[in-house]
């Protein structure tokens, strides 16, 4: 069923969800300028509700993750679709959005709303909550479906919401993207009272806040696909001068890494190095008409990855930063006594999730659990499991819940 979301949320069926075809009100005009800014700002500090909030981002199309535009909406107030690619200071809208904030997968848009100067005093994640109260599928569109019986059209997800206008409809799907938090957020609150897990919630929205924006990570040209077929440290220095040179392009460019070559061709030449121009331009990426223009730069980097001393090769695998816990695909290899220890921790975390009907990783994150079992407690017996929960990060309901279990499991 399509409705017209003009005149206020339909009664949704979860077992054939509505679909919302217009925002309430209509597609609001794009603030792009400081004045329109400003009358937005005044408008905002009228309003009272909690502040819905997202961002569309060009991601796979630009170089980086910025923001391009951000929706805020207020019950009372209405909803504003916000040029932050024009206005990359948003800093005097946030007497109007003082109240608590509702995004969905704050990881993600947290960094872009701090990025163009916007605080978050206050957070309820629907993500977080609708994982707290049992769901298995955490989209916004599937959290829609399940709690409100309503349906979202994803059609512009992946756009590049870098262009300039934005079309008509893709407006109209920014505007609903934040058009049912707030009444998410009312119906997912209800479920976590009536579950007893309220301040379950309230720790992980306190803590989502207070996680750092991550760092670039100088051992990324690792994530590349297919990265693991490469042999030879010296093929590995290939991929890693390769990568940073299409990084280095790419970012001069504003232009997705993977537009102007893609990764399949880095782990070709990588494997296999073109000895001069010819054979680079043999493969097909590097002859492409952005490509070619910095021939010059990917000899360059394969000359360097060539005589590179051995001494300066890249390892085979990544080297762990101080501290660093194994994962746990190479912990057996490792240490067979913390994998068998990690063992135990899984099934007790596993027994206390399936009793509370959540997946594991929600009563307890799969790092925690390595951490407690990567090294023997000791002297600190079962009161060091505890001790090592808190310390990595988990919660107090948390600990409250899985202490006791996974010390039974390692016999403390």
């Amino acid at each position: 069923m399509l409705v017209d979301n003009r005149g206020g949320l339909p009664q949704g069926d979860t077992e054939d969800p509505v679909l919302i075809a217009q925002p309430r009100g209509g597609v609001p005009a794009v603030v792009d300028t400081p004045a329109d800014l400003e009358r937005a700002a005044s408008r905002l500090r009228s309003g009272s509700a909690p502040v819905a909030l997202d961002v569309e981002r060009a991601l796979g199309f630009r170089y980086g993750s910025d923001p391009y535009l951000v929706q805020i909406r207020r019950e009372d107030v209405g909803s504003f679709l916000i040029d932050s690619h024009a206005l990359p200071d948003l800093s005097p809208l946030n007497d109007g959005v003082g109240s608590t904030w509702l995004l969905h997968d704050c990881s993600q848009d947290l960094p872009n709303l701090r990025a163009v100067g916007l605080r978050c005093p206050e957070l309820f994640d629907t993500e977080i909550a609708a994982r707290l109260v049992g769901m298995r599928r955490f989209g916004l569109a599937s959290v829609a479906e399940s709690v409100l019986g309503l349906a979202l059209v994803k059609d512009h997800q992946a756009a590049d919401w870098s262009v300039r206008p934005l079309p008509k409809d893709w407006l109209r799907y920014a505007a609903l993207d934040v058009e049912l938090l707030t009444e998410l957020h009312r119906r997912l609150s209800t479920r976590l009272h009536d579950l007893g897990r309220w301040e379950w919630a309230t720790q992980e929205f306190a803590h989502a806040l207070s996680v750092p924006d991550p760092r670039p990570d100088p051992e990324r040209w690792r994530s590349v696909k297919g990265a693991g077929a490469l042999k030879t440290p010296r093929q590995l220095a290939y991929l890693r001068e390769l990568w940073s040179a299409r990084e280095g392009i790419a970012r001069d460019l504003d232009l997705s890494p993977g537009r102007l070559v893609r990764n399949s061709a880095l782990i070709r030449a990588a494997s296999r190095p073109p000895a001069n121009r010819r054979a680079l331009l043999s493969i097909g990426e590097f002859r492409s008409p952005v490509a070619r223009q910095y021939t010059d730069q990917w000899m360059r980097a394969l000359t360097r990855a060539r005589t590179m001393d051995e001494a300066r090769l890249p390892r085979r695998h990544r080297r762990p930063a101080p501290g660093e816990l194994p994962d746990a695909r190479t912990l057996k290899r490792v240490d067979e006594e913390a994998a068998a220890r990690l063992g135990q921790i899984r099934l007790a975390v596993a027994g206390v999730a399936s009793a509370l009907d959540l997946d594991p990783e929600v009563v307890l994150a799969p790092r925690v659990q390595r951490y407690i079992a990567w090294a023997p407690l000791g002297r600190a017996g079962a009161d060091g499991v505890g001790e090592r929960m808190s310390d990595y990060g988990a919660r107090p309901w948390q600990i409250e819940l899985t202490a006791a279990p996974v010390r039974a499991a390692l016999g403390l």
